[in-house]
């Protein structure tokens, strides 16, 4: 019986050992998942500007067209407007630039972190995350300045000062993230609420442009008692009441770096990785974006 009774107990003390070293922290395989993750959103970032500039250009030209058919239209206003207009998108641009600047150094700094936490070349790769991680802090007091329609970037972004990191076994990984951890936090933040800013104008543009073919393609027809309706007026006013697609690479983008931020926020507390989740929400951006790319004939390199 106590053969029996010691094998039992010393049975559940395995179990118990086994189970605390499972818990015992992320292992740097979650960290190198993450970091691949990562490679992967930044890779499709830049596009997700480009589709950005071509909605918000090709939404401002319709307008411009429209505004043609107003009631009292002026060729020199509508010319005068179309020269301010160009300006703030040629501003527009550069800020976009700059935002693509700093997802390539997200790109480079998510490439260096899985070599750090796969254990490959620990003390070169972590200089170079530490490098990186300066470069993309630098960008940031210029990326605060941007105003997208008088909306600052600085007034949604949090930033946070340290992050905290428990229970890590590769030393020079623990290490980085404690003195580097909330870089590459602020950096995947400052694209979440650029992307903010952007699906905003996004909805905004979607009802004024519905507003616009309402009233030229089926209002200023129907007030014309005196011509016929286009034979196609019914199937206008039924493709204009259908809802726009609610998902863009826009709203999947902040999805995206919703999902990066929870990912490191659960590894770093020992939490548990949500990858699943995150590769989830990086599949479908990528999917929006190729599909953009597909209507648009694909994006000039």
């Amino acid at each position: 019986m106590k053969k029996k009774r010691f094998s039992k107990r010393y049975f559940i003390l395995i179990v118990l050992v086994l189970g605390v070293s499972a818990c015992a922290g992320p292992q740097t395989k979650d960290f190198a998942d993450f970091a691949n993750s990562g490679i992967r959103f930044t890779e499709q970032t830049p596009k997700v500007y480009d589709y950005a500039f071509r909605q918000e250009v090709n939404a401002d030209s319709t307008k411009i067209i429209g505004d043609r058919e107003l009631p009292g239209a002026s060729g020199d206003k509508l010319g005068e407007t179309l020269k301010e207009r160009n300006t703030l998108f040629k501003d527009r641009l550069e800020q976009f630039n700059l935002m693509k600047k700093h997802a390539i150094l997200m790109r480079s700094y998510f490439t260096v972190l899985g070599k750090l936490a796969s254990g490959e070349n620990s003390e070169e790769a972590g200089k170079a995350a530490a490098n990186i991680s300066n470069q993309m802090e630098s960008l940031v007091p210029e990326i605060k300045t941007i105003k997208v329609l008088n909306t600052p970037i600085s007034g949604l972004f949090q930033p946070i000062t340290k992050m905290a990191v428990e229970a890590l076994k590769n030393e020079y990984l623990k290490k980085h993230l404690e003195q580097y951890g909330h870089a590459i936090w602020n950096a995947i933040a400052l694209q979440r609420e650029m992307f903010l800013i952007l699906r905003k104008i996004e909805l905004e543009q979607d009802q004024k442009a519905w507003r616009q073919r309402e009233n030229l393609e089926l209002a200023k027809p129907l007030r014309n008692l005196t011509n016929d309706l286009p034979v196609n007026w019914s199937e206008q006013r039924l493709a204009l009441l259908i809802v726009s697609p609610a998902e863009t690479p826009i709203s999947a983008a902040i999805q995206a770096t919703e999902e990066l931020q929870q990912n490191l926020k659960s590894l770093a507390l020992n939490q548990g990785s949500t990858i699943d989740k995150l590769e989830r929400s990086i599949i479908w951006m990528n999917a929006l974006v190729e599909a953009f790319e597909k209507v648009q004939g694909g994006t000039k390199k």
